[in-house]
């Protein structure tokens, strides 16, 4: 079994028959894990180079800015950010805001790190908001 369909097993509540958005998203592991479950899964980044081409229907991917999107406010019920951390840490006082106004209202923010770039920056930046499930170390910020 991937990391991805353990990470998404693990947030089953939050992603199934939901619409989630996966932010800084590479090449959409995550994604297209959740896609199984999920209502529909938007994913966005800067650069489609690494996007992984097996892409189901309910899937939609456009290259945006996280700190700039055009989705309309409440639009998602989960947001995802899964080994991207260390790559916007500099625009999280951006992102952040911006992540919230796309989230429902009982929606949840999810960042997730595996890789040791990511974790290392997510516990410098959120401390013991920071817990390990697994393999995993999440942060979780509700709206």
């Amino acid at each position: 079994m991937k990391n991805t369909d353990i990470l998404v097993n693990l947030l089953i509540a939050d992603i199934k028959n939901k619409t989630i958005l996966e932010a800084a998203c590479g090449a959409a592991d995550f994604s297209i894990s959740a896609s199984v479950y999920s209502d529909s899964v938007y994913c966005i980044d800067l650069d489609a180079r690494r996007l992984n081409s097996k892409l189901a229907a309910n899937f939609h991917f456009q290259i945006m800015d996280a700190s700039q999107m055009d989705y309309a406010d409440n639009t998602f019920d989960t947001i995802i950010l899964y080994n991207a951390f260390y790559h916007i840490q500099s625009q999280w006082i951006k992102i952040e805001p911006e992540c919230k106004r796309v989230l429902k209202a009982e929606g949840v923010i999810y960042i997730v790190g595996t890789w040791k770039l990511d974790v290392h920056t997510i516990m410098n930046v959120f401390g013991d908001k920071a817990k390990w499930q697994n393999q995993f170390l999440i942060v979780e910020i509700r709206k």
